[in-house]
């Protein structure tokens, strides 16, 4: 069984100080990492979208009930 998940800790001084200007740093991502992430998306998007159409397949096939999530 999972743990409460702890309350979050409130920054008092130094720490809070040290938490906003990190906050205000820019990370800028580089051109190949943002190529590989949007690949990756534009992959997973593609998978989701055929997934969705082999499902809306099975169910016009079996008159509106997947026989995969018959069950659930």
């Amino acid at each position: 069984m999972a743990r409460p998940i702890r309350e979050t800790p409130i920054l008092f001084g130094e720490d809070a100080r040290r938490f906003l200007a990190r906050m205000q740093e820019r990370h800028p991502e580089s051109l190949e990492v943002r190529a590989r992430r949007l690949r990756n998306y534009e992959l997973m998007k593609r998978a989701y979208e055929e997934g969705m159409r082999e499902k809306r397949a099975r169910e016009a096939a079996n008159g509106g009930i997947d026989p995969c999530f018959k069950k659930v």
